[in-house]
């Protein structure tokens, strides 16, 4: 779409407002609203915008060392739409909405920015030879906004009662949802009260991320009442009950061949189906899986999931079809063949996800790195001698650091940003919670977890 069509985009849809949105770094909808009648102008010339904006925690907090605050000078960003994002925000009325990327006024990248940062390594991938297909597999807690408390009791997975426990909102939600340009497939009821799974269709390159912050914003306005009435808050938030199921962030994804259009994760003639490509691209994930932990579970409160029993990964392993490994075979065969990643929570942005597993699997290719053995006929808890994923986020963030292949695959602009918010967090939960560094921290999920991470993600 070049900017004569967007232009008759709003005017046929009669659209009074757009919004220019961008991702922060947790993922939340960053933007301004403007009038119809200045988007020619912000559109071509940018539209000013905080550029600290990055190195801002969930709560606005401004964390040191960033290298966007007072080393910039507090200078602002110009942000610029990508017009082929350009929808409608069917929920409210009249408004439309363009996801942008931010620059300097210079003209200088914000290389730090996630969805430039995606971007930068799907360029690499294709001097590599490849596309990317992916797609997100999101689980998160429904609650009353009044008291909330769940919007239905007990553990009852897919039960259809429970699937459409308000079925005016569900039907309504749905409905928005595929209004705003996603495809979805299903949705039911998951495994804690008030836990719901929704999934959509995969999609290429950058635009499989921005379903992904689309919907996940757009599932917490509409929950919210715009303008269903629903009265609920939808919550991404990782671990917010230590006595419930967690909510997975999953990451299906496979690569394209860009000269036969095939799955360069499918091999007919291997004996299981694995391609060398699938191999060498497991093989990167799970050499930096520790590293890799701090992008997909990046709160404090996220790597409270990874525990014995819970369907959600403890260890660097792999195996088909085995939903206790962080690597997950699936598809079966030929264009269906893919990956799950099963590390990520709900909590981590999309778009970090896929920069993340863009990094180790390209390193997987770059080295010809082989995984170890598959899970085979075990599960993956009760393997031994197997790295642990890192279940505090302070360790994580020590791993990424300690990482210099990752750092050269997402840039030390990005590293440092990330690494600065990220501590700066760790050290907001150290000042607050006596129990932070304590052994019982992993096991107990507290208030202060829930009134900082909860609505905010």
């Amino acid at each position: 779409m070049d900017l004569a069509q967007a232009e008759a985009f709003l005017k046929d849809g009669e659209y009074r407002t757009i919004r220019f949105e961008q991702t922060d770094l947790h993922g939340m909808s960053r933007s301004k609203t403007v009038p119809v009648t200045h988007f020619r102008e912000f559109a071509e010339e940018g539209l000013n915008f905080f550029g600290g904006l990055l190195g801002l925690d969930a709560q606005s907090g401004v964390a040191p060392g960033t290298g966007y605050m007072d080393e910039r000078h507090f200078q602002d960003h110009l942000i610029r739409p990508d017009l082929a994002t350009i929808a409608p925000v069917p929920w409210l009325p009249g408004m439309a909405r363009v996801i942008c990327e931010p620059s300097w006024y210079s003209g200088e990248p914000a290389a730090a920015a996630p969805r430039y940062l995606l971007r930068r390594l799907l360029t690499r991938l294709a001097d590599a030879g490849y596309d990317l297909r992916s797609g997100f597999e999101y689980e998160l807690y429904l609650v009353r906004r009044a008291d909330g408390s769940p919007v239905f009791p007990g553990i009852q997975i897919f039960w259809s009662p429970r699937n459409d426990f308000d079925p005016a909102f569900m039907a309504g939600l749905l409905d928005q949802l595929r209004a705003a340009g996603i495809d979805i497939i299903t949705s039911n009821a998951e495994y804690g009260p008030g836990q719901m799974e929704i999934n959509y269709a995969p999609a290429m390159g950058v635009a499989a991320a921005d379903q992904a912050y689309t919907f996940k914003n757009a599932v917490k306005e509409i929950a919210a009442g715009y303008p269903l009435g629903g009265g609920y808050t939808a919550s991404f938030m990782t671990r917010p009950y230590a006595d419930q199921s967690a909510s997975g962030g999953h990451y299906h994804h496979s690569l394209i061949d860009r000269k036969t259009g095939a799955n360069a994760f499918y091999d007919e003639n291997a004996p299981d189906g694995l391609s060398t490509v699938a191999r060498h691209w497991l093989g990167g994930q799970l050499a930096h899986g520790a590293a890799l932990s701090a992008l997909v579970s990046p709160t404090v409160n996220c790597g409270k999931r990874y525990r014995l029993w819970s369907f959600a990964p403890m260890n660097a392993t792999w195996g088909y079809e085995d939903r206790t490994a962080a690597l997950r075979v699936k598809g079966g065969s030929g264009d269906r063949a893919h990956l799950e990643n099963r590390m990520p929570g709900a909590a981590a942005n999309p778009y970090i996800v896929a920069a993340g597993v863009l990094a180790a699997g390209l390193d997987g290719l770059a080295r010809g790195l082989e995984p170890p053995a598959s899970t085979g006929d075990t599960v993956a808890y009760a393997m031994e001698n197997v790295p642990l994923l890192p279940t505090r986020l302070d360790k994580a963030l020590d791993a990424l650091e300690a990482d210099s292949v990752l750092r050269e695959y997402l840039g030390d602009e990005f590293i440092t940003l990330f690494l600065a918010v990220k501590r700066f967090e760790c050290q907001k939960a150290r000042d607050s919670l006596p129990e932070f560094d304590t052994p019982e921290w992993t096991s107990t999920v507290t208030d202060w977890e829930r009134e900082n991470l909860f609505e905010q993600l």
